[in-house]
């Protein structure tokens, strides 16, 4: 995987709300050692989340967007570089409906259709240290229906289905036909309409109205699902007669449901989150095993080759499986060494063991779960009354817990409240 670009060496906010300020995520909030903002004066429902490298976003009912976390890239929208351990408002006032992250990226959905980034921002691509603290929008000719984000990419769909990308483009993950990057919403070179699209590091992938898979970009580790490893910058239509109807992208595989809440993976496989038993690189859809039925499936997608995935029951409980060796798997005890895995052409410098799992494994100390989402070594999950919980990595505040240590078992984030009953 490519090296991250350099950001500027900042220092992680440490202060601490009290206990009589406790924040409510999208409500009340206590000042810290910056000028406090406005809240809302009523609490507020959580009803979408995005993680991505060391950091998490949520959204509330009134359209406001949270983050904490890592902010080296100025992914927290705050207009500032400090890291946050707990949750604090986008700059701007937006209003939005949808959210997505992946590596340092975020891209928000407003009421309107307009898609904005921040982070290392999507909308100037290859511009050395173009790391926005705010949201930027996204110049497009159509207003977007649902949004994606891949590593300094970003994909759309307008209300016909037709998918527009922007951003970097070296290996053709906006499918557009060429590697050239574009700084605007830029129609994928298909004729094809879709009804969602998920994006990875270095690939995108659009799922049609009847169940069909075309993705583009890299495909080095057959995570175009094509039943080869020939990259393409147009779309392609992924291997066999599968039909889904979800899909998830990690940083280089792939996931999907079928009818029956079946989960199907493809790509790289070195930590197992592939979830079919062994370590195996897959080219085409192979199923996960166990007889668990999903309602719903997330991968991380962040850099690293080590990533996991998750899935979500009809009645809320979470399974996952791949990487866990900084608590992601929350103490499920069928894990083992993951084989160590380079790149090709990357010698590992000394022997690594790495906790994997490559079935999926139930996670506890949570329940009810509505929404989820896996950052590079962290998860989190809504549950049915709206408290927000995170697990694994938190070095970087990440867990939102405020103390910036990894926890093998969920943690509320400071400020999640239940909904009034």
């Amino acid at each position: 995987m490519p090296s991250q670009s350099p950001a500027p060496a900042k220092t992680i906010r440490r202060a601490m709300p009290s206990l009589a300020a406790t924040v409510l995520v999208g409500a009340l909030a206590c000042g810290n050692d910056s000028v406090a903002p406005s809240f809302p004066s009523t609490p507020v429902v959580t009803t979408s989340l995005a993680t991505g490298q060391q950091f998490s976003c949520v959204l509330t009912t009134d359209g406001k967007s949270y983050c904490w976390g890592d902010n080296l890239r100025g992914q927290l929208g705050d207009s500032s570089f400090i890291p946050e351990l707990v949750p604090t408002p986008t700059a701007g006032g937006h209003q939005f409906v949808a959210i997505a992250a992946a590596y340092a990226s975020v891209c928000a959905l407003d009421r309107r259709g307009t898609a904005w980034c921040w982070g290392d921002d999507p909308t100037q691509p290859g511009v050395p240290l173009s790391y926005r603290t705010v949201p930027v929008a996204v110049a497009s000719p159509h207003p977007f229906m649902s949004i994606t984000v891949g590593a300094k990419f970003g994909c759309g769909l307008d209300v016909s289905g037709a998918a527009y990308c922007w951003g970097i483009n070296s290996q053709g993950q906006l499918g557009v036909g060429d590697t050239v990057r574009r700084t605007g919403a830029t129609p994928v070179q298909t004729s094809v309409r879709f009804a969602s699209l998920v994006a990875d590091f270095f690939s995108a992938c659009g799922l049609t109205s009847d169940g069909a898979a075309w993705c583009w970009g890299d495909n080095t580790y057959g995570e175009l699902g094509t039943g080869d490893v020939t990259s393409s910058s147009v779309p392609r239509a992924a291997a066999g007669t599968l039909k889904l109807r979800g899909l998830s992208s990690g940083p280089i595989h792939e996931c999907g449901l079928n009818d029956a809440g079946a989960a199907f993976c493809w790509g790289n496989n070195s930590s197992g989150q592939l979830g079919d038993g062994t370590g195996t690189e897959r080219h085409v859809a192979t199923q996960v095993v166990g007889a668990v039925p999903f309602s719903k499936i997330r991968s991380s997608r962040a850099n690293s080759i080590f990533s996991t995935t998750c899935g979500v029951t009809s009645v809320g409980d979470v399974y996952c499986w791949g990487y866990g060796s900084k608590g992601q798997l929350a103490g499920a005890p069928a894990s083992s060494a993951c084989t160590p895995f380079s790149p090709p052409g990357v010698v590992n410098p000394a022997p690594v063991t790495f906790v994997c799992s490559y079935a999926p494994q139930k996670i506890t100390g949570i329940s009810n779960v509505v929404a989820l989402d896996v950052g590079l070594e962290h998860i989190c999950a809504i549950n049915s009354t709206a408290q927000v919980f995170c697990w694994g990595d938190g070095a970087h505040g990440e867990l939102g817990d405020g103390n910036g240590v990894a926890e093998a078992t969920p943690v509320l984030v400071k400020g999640s409240l239940p909904l009034p009953h």
